[in-house]
């Protein structure tokens, strides 16, 4: 029987989380870092970071998967959006945006927004390049019902 998540759950999160650890301490030689997990209206469902992780990048990072779920896109192209209209942040009335890549929406296999991913304080392309591995894993997870 197949079941989709409306919505992700902490079993889907904490698999996140887990994830991200692993890839920061195997790909990114242990580099500081931060992850959170939203649902799907913004609210942080999950939230690790490496015990060397700059207080800015934590912030961010709550701040990115925020924006990535209420936007429904990638804080990547969010920012790349903003530049390209001349766009200020501000205009959105929402101060818990974000606009720095590392941020994604989660969908599922119907296209339904279900939550949000968001790591920080590796570079801008690590943070991208680190979320959409996290995106994969956790799409190979909900293809495989391993969160219900």
């Amino acid at each position: 029987m197949h079941l989709m998540l409306q919505n992700l759950n902490q079993k889907a999160a904490q698999s996140v989380i887990q994830h991200a650890l692993a890839l920061g301490a195997e790909k990114y030689s242990g580099k500081g870092l931060s992850v959170a997990v939203c649902d799907r209206n913004g609210f942080l469902l999950a939230f690790a970071r490496t015990d060397n992780a700059r207080p800015l990048s934590i912030d961010l990072t709550l701040r990115k998967a925020y924006t990535a779920s209420r936007m429904a896109c990638s804080t990547l192209a969010f920012q790349q959006r903003l530049q390209k209209e001349n766009l200020e942040l501000a205009y959105f009335g929402d101060d818990k945006f974000a606009a720095m890549p590392g941020g994604s929406p989660v969908f599922n296999a119907e296209k339904q927004l279900i939550g949000a991913v968001a790591i920080g304080g590796i570079s801008a392309q690590e943070d991208v390049e680190a979320v959409d591995a996290l995106i994969g894993a956790l799409d190979e997870g909900l293809r495989n019902n391993l969160f219900s």
